[in-house]
Parts: C-alpha cells; structure tokens; sequence
C-alpha cells in the first residue's frame, strides 16, 4: 500500500448536480449500472422501492448488474420531474457508484490519479466554459492504495510533453490555428521519437464530408442529433467561430488533452489522442459556424451533445481512434479548421 495522490482541474469542486433543473439528463438513454456493493445495499430495503428495485434490478449478458430501461429509455427511477426516486427514498448513500461519479472521470498513473468533469453533462459543460483560469491541477485528496507498475520514464516524458503543449494553447500571441500547428509539430515529433521509421501521418485530402460520415457511423442516444449531424452538411456557414470564439475551442483542446493525452503511456500513440480533441474542434467549429450570436447556454448545449454521444460510447471511441490513426493525417486537420 502507498499514497496515491489524487489531482483535478481547479473548476473541479465547482460542479454540483442542478438535476430536475438540468436542461438534458444523463438518466435516459443511458443502461445505469449497479455495483456489486450497491446491489448488496438494495437487498436490506423494504417497502415500495424495494420492490421497485427488484423488478428492475437484473444481470446483463456480461454478468453486471443493471436497471432496465423503460418507456423512451428512461431510468425506471426517473421521476415526472426528472428526480431520481432512489435518491428521495433512501438517500444519496444508495445511488450507484456510477450514478454518484457521473460526470466526473479518473484514471490512473502509477502512484497518483487524475479526475475531471467531463464535458457530456450540462452543468460541466457551463463550468468548464465559462472558467476564466488558465488550467491548472491540485491535490484534491490522498488515499491508501495498491498501484499498478507503468513505465514511469515514458510517463514523465508525456507530462513534460503536456505542460509545453498547455503553455502553447495558452499563449494569448497566437491565434487558435496556429496554435493547432504548433501543438502538431510538437507531437509529431515526440509520436516519430516513438515510433521511427513506422512513423506515418500522410495527407489524405480529407473534406467535411468524411468527418460526417465517422459520425454517421456511430450509435446515437439520442436520435434526433443523428438526423442532425445528417443535414450539417447542408448548413450554412455565417461566421468564423475559431476566431469569435476562440477562448471556448482552446478549453475544449485543454479537455481532450487531460483527459486523454496521459493514456497513451499504455498504447504509446501520443499522436492520436491530439487529433480526437482537433477533430471534435472541427465538427463543433462547423456546428457553431450555423448560428449567429450563440450565448454561452448554446455553446455549452452543442459541447455537452457531441461528448455525450461520442465520447460515453466504447463503440463510438473506438471509431474515432481508429479513424484518426489511420484515415485523418494532421494536415487534414489543420486544412478542415480552415474551410
């Protein structure tokens, strides 16, 4: 056992569930999986709820306890005012890990642990815009804990890695576009270091039209933003949102980048992890680009969409990793941030 140390952005503890008052829910569409030690908790309920609960409470074909959804996939537990009745019933100490964790995501590293807010919740979505700080990281608590062994020297090299490239998204001299070429170069230096003469990142002359059809591909919760992403190709384009809203697209660069960037320590493919925060810079771009005036309530609804169904998806992830490796070179990228 050893102290694992626990850090997270410093708009992390501002985060506090608005739930019935929230504008989405992350309780519909979604199956709810119940931990074992939650599901132990259930069995010592009586009355109504129990009894809800065991009607609802049943094992997938992976063997994980879930709730059945019901009428248009709600959790059966959703209530008429989108509360959940577990936690009115019984309190919050009864509500699922993954209930409870929700948007919250951590991973891993050795000896010390990341958290975040993802970007699939409203309310996250909102605090993570409208943060004016430059980011930064904090201990937010310490816990005993067996870790697992990773290699520590190639960790440290991509948090090196990390820092420079937060220290070009927040240069205030440079434009967001340059600011994407740089990071590129940066990457794709340290990605040759790795890889040497299996280094590939060939131009593919990729138009919009490619990135849409990857998100034609993918499973949908909600299918009305499947249609959506159908007709995007239609819209207009009325303004330059990279350059009106530059501010929101580098927060966005800085979320993949936390989020995802220090899991490349178990695959060793840095550059992939900055092209998943550039393609969703360049379908959001486009997205934005088909409104006039969008107050930050707009921009934080079209954020939140994309991360929750493209990123709460192993299908949809696994999508994107393999289109970006394989399909989707950096001047590609650059080129459909520019049109």
């Amino acid at each position: 056992m050893i102290k694992i140390k626990t850090f997270v952005p410093s708009y992390f503890e501002k985060f506090r569930c608005i739930a019935g008052k929230c504008p989405d829910t992350c309780c519909i569409g979604w199956e709810v999986d119940i931990d074992d030690e939650t599901a132990e908790k259930y069995s010592a309920l009586s009355g109504q709820l129990s009894d809800k609960i065991k009607k609802h409470l049943t094992v997938d074909e992976t063997g994980c306890n879930i709730f059945t959804l019901c009428d248009k996939d709600r959790c059966p537990f959703l209530d008429k005012n989108n509360l959940c009745e577990i936690f009115l019933g019984a309190g919050e100490n009864y509500l699922s890990k993954t209930c409870t964790l929700f948007p919250r995501f951590f991973d891993n590293f050795g000896n010390f642990r990341e958290m975040g807010l993802g970007f699939g919740c409203p309310e996250a979505a909102r605090i993570i815009l409208e943060d004016e700080e430059n980011f930064s990281l904090k201990l937010y608590e310490e816990t005993d804990e067996s870790y697992e062994e990773i290699d520590e020297i190639f960790l440290a090299e991509i948090l090196e890695l990390r820092a420079e490239i937060f220290g070009i998204l927040e240069d205030e001299n440079l434009n967001f576009i340059t600011k994407i070429k740089n990071v590129f170069s940066l990457t794709k230096s340290f990605q040759m270091l790795i890889d040497g003469e299996d280094f590939v990142d060939e131009k593919q002359e990729k138009a919009f039209g490619d990135c849409l059809k990857i998100l034609e591909e993918m499973e949908y919760i909600n299918q009305e933003r499947k249609v959506f992403v159908k007709e995007l190709k239609n819209k207009t384009v009325l303004n330059n949102p990279l350059e009106i809203y530059q501010k929101d697209f580098e927060k966005l660069m800085k979320y993949y980048i936390f989020r995802y960037l220090l899991k490349a320590v178990y695959d060793y493919d840095v550059l992939t992890k900055i092209k998943y925060g550039v393609f969703a810079a360049v379908v959001i771009s486009r997205i934005y680009s088909a409104y006039e005036n969008l107050t930050c309530e707009d921009r934080a609804k079209i954020m939140y969409s994309y991360s929750k169904e493209v990123e709460y998806s192993d299908l949809n992830m696994d999508l994107l990793d393999e289109k970006m490796y394989s399909d989707f070179g950096t001047e590609d990228l650059i080129n459909l941030l520019l049109k």
